[in-house]
């Protein structure tokens, strides 16, 4: 676990989303929180991992940030 204790969620997470059903929604929603929270990295295929590779990076990049910015 790191010590991250919030993060931005950026309208582009959700426009990533929209072609998943609601239940592939909650799913991908709680994957961010796991992997900002937790660093657990999911593991999608089709629709999701497209998604998912849309909104990794950004995610990856907030969690550096913040994680530099607390040592």
């Amino acid at each position: 676990m790191n010590n991250i204790k919030s993060f931005t969620f950026l309208k582009s997470y959700a426009e990533a989303m929209e072609e998943l059903t609601e239940k592939e929604q909650k799913e991908f929603l709680l994957a961010i929180v796991k992997y900002v929270f937790y660093d657990k990295t999911p593991s999608f295929k089709g629709k999701m991992k497209l998604a998912w590779v849309l909104v990794e990076p950004i995610l990856t990049k907030s969690k550096n940030k913040s994680n530099s910015n607390q040592n």
